[in-house]
C-alpha cells in the first residue's frame, strides 16, 4: 500500500485550496527522505528493520505538515476573510499537532532514540562469545 492525495486530504479533514499536484509532489519528496533515513537489514537483524507500514504513517504526516505550511501561507488567496482567520487557528492548531507526531515518526525510523546492533560474531568483529580471550578480555579468566 503506498500514500495516495486522497489519504492527505482525510486527514485533513479535506480542505480548499489544497491541489492534487502539491499532495502528489510532497508525497514523492517524503517517501525519498524516509526510504533514506530508515535502518534496514544492511545495519540490523531483519526482524528489527521499519515496517513499510511505520515508513507510510511517517510519510504521511510529515506530508500533512508540508500541506499545511501551504494552507497557511495561501489561505488567504482561497478562502474569504470572514473565514480564514478561523482557518488559520484551525491549521496552525493541526500543524503543531502533526509537526510533533511526524517528529516522533522519523525518530522511530531513522533509530534516533535507541541503538540497533548484531550480537553474534561476524566476519569483522568478533563478539557474543563466552571465552575471555574470544571476546576481547585482555585479562585471560582461564589461567
Amino acid at each position: 500500500m503506498a500514500v495516495t492525495t486522497a489519504q492527505i486530504r482525510d486527514l485533513l479533514n479535506r480542505p480548499r485550496g489544497l491541489t492534487e499536484n502539491t499532495i502528489t509532489e510532497y508525497i514523492t519528496i517524503r517517501t525519498a527522505e524516509v526510504n533514506k533515513k530508515a535502518r534496514g537489514a544492511k545495519y540490523i537483524t531483519a526482524d528489527n528493520v521499519v515496517t513499510d507500514a511505520l515508513k507510510e504513517s511517517a510519510i504521511k504526516m510529515l506530508v500533512c505538515v508540508d500541506c499545511l505550511r501551504v494552507l497557511i501561507d495561501t489561505i488567504h488567496a482561497v478562502v474569504p476573510e470572514k473565514e480564514a482567520g478561523q482557518q488559520d487557528i484551525r491549521f496552525a492548531k493541526q500543524l503543531s499537532s502533526f509537526e510533533k507526531d511526524a517528529k516522533s515518526l522519523l525518530a522511530d525510523i531513522a533509530e534516533g532514540r535507541a541503538t540497533a546492533f548484531k550480537v553474534k560474531a561476524t566476519t569483522t568483529r568478533v563478539g557474543g562469545t563466552t571465552g575471555a580471550k574470544l571476546s576481547g578480555n585482555l585479562h585471560s579468566l582461564q589461567d
